[in-house]
């Protein structure tokens, strides 16, 4: 499994890098994401979701990624002002380029648990959706 996509997706969430983000995920990406009821599909709409999200998060701090052929969890550290939150996302790979040399780009990710909703009852920003 190429993890080059992952590491680079998870620097680019650190330094809260939307653009970089996502690039390291498919067009076709799919989120689910406690906040919204409804998956988000495709690059355009994600940014949409995550775009507010890294402007109240302060810090990531991954501390551990497990992963498996075709998928990864990461468990992390989110830090908004004085609070911090533990985090779990679930990253399902493309395998669908591999053939290009291209395959490990986040395909579908279920992200947030056990922080996403604590960061917006905490903040009441991310109402907007």
């Amino acid at each position: 499994m190429n993890l080059d996509y992952v590491t680079a997706f998870t620097a680019a969430m650190q330094h809260k890098n939307l653009e970089a983000m996502l690039s390291h995920m498919a067009d076709d990406a799919v989120l689910n994401t406690p906040l919204i009821a409804e998956p988000i599909k495709g690059r355009a709409a994600i940014r949409q979701i995550v775009e507010p999200l890294l402007a109240v998060v302060d810090a990531f701090d991954f501390r551990e990624i497990m992963h498996g052929p075709e998928h990864v969890s990461s468990f992390f550290k989110v830090t908004v002002g004085t609070t911090q939150l533990d985090g779990m996302d679930y990253w399902l790979l493309d395998k669908r380029r591999a053939d290009q040399g291209d395959d490990g780009l986040v395909a579908a990710s279920c992200g947030g648990h056990g922080c996403a909703g604590q960061i917006a009852r905490r903040l009441g920003r991310l109402k907007t959706f």
